[in-house]
């Protein structure tokens, strides 16, 4: 080491012991020092020239916010001075407030008056959370759901603004139930419809009993009804005082000016504890960096906290009601924790809950930032969102570009580039989480969602318990090239998701050019669709380059392996086993080779290994995939392979199937075939990782 270099290398360690020699402390504790005055302390000392490293302990208790709290690059640490959040003991920031004054009307009904806000009037929530449990907002049908049995829609212009008004006549079943609801109980309610992969919730404006039409008003329009199949469309009505008749239940009465309930068994009107978002809050924590300037938020840590009770976005009706329609996987509400501009942020071990949107959601200009060891449970909406939701933005960029017939001819158009007006998300880390119970407020919501991310690491999560996507990677629609690039998703298990409430999802989805990334040891179990789609791997429209190895899926309502159209994809020494409709799909036909298909164990009770749709029917012929040396075995009957591959027919042998155990035998006629076992118990959590 040459003189001057030992000089700066002593100079960075005495920085850094000075630095750690100037570490200051702040307690914030419940009476004591709030959040909101922690913040102001550091941001007046840093402006004050202060380089400290600083860490706030929060003492255990609930600490309800009444504003985000907002921290911009003036916040910000350094690698060798961060600022650090250190919650002691179950420590909660929260958008909520108990509700009190409980009071047993009889019947079975508990009620509690509707709190006010800071303006003096009634605040207005959709969710209540009762003993830690979200409760159920009443409802009809009591079970199930309505479907449209005709559909339209039209397009009228307001004081200059367009709206669209949305006729819905309702099929039979549902005719009885909602002729009898007056114009108050139409008022309260709250329209929820579900369209294949899309959501929105509506006031109702009107309601023909005589013609059994229902009319609805929005700003945008809803993916059209009338295209598809009507299992695949179907819609419910909350906070409807006539299906408030089951314990467990909630309801919100305006005119009363009451919060009504009914207990379940065992519970005490003493030991009753009721939380509403009355804070209204979309997001606890903000990051407000400035990416276009490269003014990052960075070096903050959040350690052991909790985060609670925020609202979904949405337009604002006069009732205080949200309206909101937002086509696919949730994508304009917004998180709990939300940031854009932030650079070297970490989560770990930090814990999310009862929310009404995202749990994380973080937009421009992300880098090097993870979420690590924490827990993600009953989420409105989805887990972690990671890239802005801005569609295709190589197309609006550079339109002149486009050759509608064809893929690029090479795997990422980088001198496309130029006229981008956001930061691509790069070199984040989401490891080792819990995330469960979500789309509670929309369904739409997914686990892990990446849409213009590169080179962004998702291992180890657990996903259950959803209705929509597992992970979700891309969002860019057809060959236009995007950013999605070089990610890993890796020893990830996901399982129980669908539940036969949206359609067209998987376990893992991927859509537009995705090169270098990889789709490894992750286990798909039990993926459910409320019609077409519930696939396990999932590449969508555009899909190009992604690489699937060592994964098993399990029980899906549709294909374990479903390609829309793509190419150069590959799926190698997988494990599949009771595929739905079909086990392996390509829906559309192109003239270039898609995917590639080797090594793989597929195993089904009945029913074709593959189709080849044609859809759109844009061209006819071979699939252009290849295969080489899989093992394909129906449980209860023949093998056919349609003539469209080729393939080894065998029972696999699995150790024992009746006990979900899809090791293979020692003697497995697939490992002569080159297949490698694998691990999938390693998938999930990390062993160790609290539950």
């Amino acid at each position: 080491m040459n003189r001057t270099r030992q000089t700066l290398v002593i100079m960075a360690v005495a920085m850094s012991v000075a630095a750690a020699a100037m570490a200051k402390e702040i307690v914030v504790s419940p009476g004591g020092v709030s959040p909101q005055a922690a913040v102001e302390q550091i941001r007046a000392a840093k402006r004050a020239g202060d380089a400290s490293a600083w860490t706030v302990r929060v003492k255990p208790g609930v600490y309800p916010l009444a504003e985000t709290l907002v921290l911009t690059p003036a916040d910000s640490g350094t690698p060798e001075a961060p600022v650090e959040w250190i919650g002691e003991g179950r420590a909660v920031f929260s958008g909520g407030e108990v509700l009190g004054g409980w009071t047993d009307d009889g019947d079975g009904v508990w009620s509690a008056p509707i709190p006010k806000g800071r303006d003096g009037r009634p605040v207005f929530f959709e969710s209540l959370y009762v003993n830690g449990r979200r409760a159920d907002r009443a409802r009809l049908p009591l079970k199930g759901a309505f479907h449209a049995k005709t559909w339209s829609e039209e397009a009228v212009v307001e004081d200059g603004v367009t709206n669209y008004i949305e006729r819905t006549t309702v099929a039979e079943e549902g005719l009885e139930a909602l002729a009898g609801l007056s114009r108050a109980e139409l008022d309260a309610a709250q329209w929820r419809a579900f369209v294949k992969w899309a959501y929105a919730a509506y006031p109702v404006e009107s309601y023909d009993a005589a013609t059994g039409t229902l009319v609805v008003r929005g700003s945008d329009k809803i993916v059209s009804w009338k295209a598809w199949d009507d299992s695949a469309n179907y819609f419910y009505l909350e906070n409807v005082a006539a299906g408030f008749t089951k314990p467990g239940q909630w309801l919100y009465d305006a005119k009363a000016g009451r919060v009504r309930y009914r207990p379940l068994a065992g519970e005490k009107l003493g030991a009753l504890e009721a939380i509403a978002p009355t804070a209204r809050l979309v997001s606890l924590v903000e990051f407000r960096g400035d990416f276009a300037k490269k003014e990052y938020v960075h070096d903050i840590r959040f350690r052991n906290l909790g985060f609670t009770a925020t609202r979904t976005d949405g337009e604002l009706c006069a009732n205080g009601a949200v309206k909101q329609y937002l086509h696919q996987a949730a994508r304009r509400t917004g998180a709990a924790i939300w940031g854009n501009g932030l650079k070297g942020v970490r989560f770990e071990k930090c814990r999310v809950f009862n929310t009404e949107n995202y749990a994380f959601r973080f937009g421009d200009g992300v880098i090097s930032n993870a979420i690590v060891s924490c827990e993600i449970e009953d989420a409105g909406a989805g887990g972690i969102w990671l890239g802005n939701n801005i569609s295709n933005p190589l197309k609006l960029a550079n339109p002149e570009y486009r050759d509608l017939s064809e893929p690029w001819d090479h795997p990422f158009p980088t001198e496309r580039l130029t006229n981008t007006t956001f930061e691509a998300v790069r070199f984040n880390v989401v490891d080792d989480n819990l995330i469960r119970r979500c789309g509670r407020v929309n369904a739409e919501g997914c686990g892990i969602v990446l849409t213009h991310a590169a080179d962004t690491l998702v291992t180890h999560n657990e996903i259950t318990d959803l209705y929509y996507t597992g992970i979700s990677v891309g969002w860019t629609w057809g060959y236009w090239g995007s950013y999605a690039q070089r990610n890993e998703i890796s020893f990830n298990r996901i399982t129980n998701i669908g539940q036969h409430k949206m359609a067209d999802m998987g376990g893992v989805y991927t859509l537009g050019a995705s090169y270098g990334t990889v789709v490894t040891n992750n286990v798909i179990m039990d993926v459910d669709s409320s019609s077409y789609g519930g696939w396990g791997m999932y590449n969508d429209e555009g899909s190009e380059g992604v690489y699937w190895a060592n994964n098993l899926v399990v029980n899906t309502t549709a294909d374990s392996y479903h390609l829309h159209f793509g190419r150069s994809n590959v799926v190698e020494n997988c494990v599949m086993v009771n595929g739905g409709t079909s086990k392996l799909c390509v829906s559309r036909v192109e003239n270039h080779p898609q995917v590639a298909f080797r090594r793989n164990v597929v195993c089904w009770p009945e029913g074709p290994v593959f189709t080849k749709t044609g859809w759109n029917r844009l061209r006819t012929g071979d699939a252009h995939a290849t295969y080489e040396d899989n093992l394909f075995w129906c449980t209860s009957g023949e093998t056919e392979l349609n003539g469209l591959m080729s393939g080894t027919v065998a029972d696999p042998k699995f150790v024992d199937p009746a006990k979900g155990d899809w090791r293979l035998r020692p003697d497995s006629p697939a490992l002569k075939l080159g297949f490698k076992p694998w691990d999938y118990s390693l998938s999930g959590r990390r062993k160790g990782t609290e539950r």
